[in-house]
């Protein structure tokens, strides 16, 4: 490496100041300054995004309210046609069943079942049998078998 000369920094006071002053440049007196033209305001509109969902579901529950209300009118429509028409199956059958009792003649019927061999209920001998049914064990319940288990874990 080379051998770097010594550097000796010599502290000599010096009186008064040598440097230089610089002079001031004459101001021109500065002309009436025109307003700056400011650039037209751009009108913004923020969407919020979680307003514009909940319009949405309000605007999709209506239109399914709507269909409710529709479905529910032509349920009660189709609820009163079947009600008038179960009232008219109702009455043809009362009409039937008049037409059926009034076409045959109780008292002939067991003149008839007697000849053929019927015997009243009031002549017919009865007899009582006694049954016993056995007792089934029972099951132990779900909690009964648990509680069981959990005795015989810890006995």
């Amino acid at each position: 490496m080379a051998n770097q000369p010594q550097v000796r920094y010599i502290n000599a006071y010096v009186s008064g100041n040598v440097a230089y002053q610089p002079e001031k440049k004459p101001q021109r007196k500065q002309s009436a300054q025109l307003p700056k033209a400011r650039r037209p305001k751009v009108l913004k509109i923020y969407v919020d995004v979680v307003a514009l969902g909940g319009i949405l579901a309000a605007a999709v529950l209506s239109v399914m309210l709507v269909v409710g209300l529709v479905q529910l009118s032509q349920a009660k429509a189709e609820e009163q046609m079947l009600t008038s028409h179960a009232a008219t199956l109702q009455a043809e059958n009362q009409q039937l069943l008049d037409t059926y009792t009034s076409s045959y003649d109780l008292e002939e019927i067991r003149e008839i079942a007697t000849a053929m061999g019927m015997v009243p209920i009031e002549e017919v001998p009865h007899l009582q049998v006694p049954v016993t049914v056995p007792q089934t064990e029972q099951a132990p319940t779900a909690w009964e078998s648990f509680w069981a288990f959990m005795v015989g874990l810890f006995a």
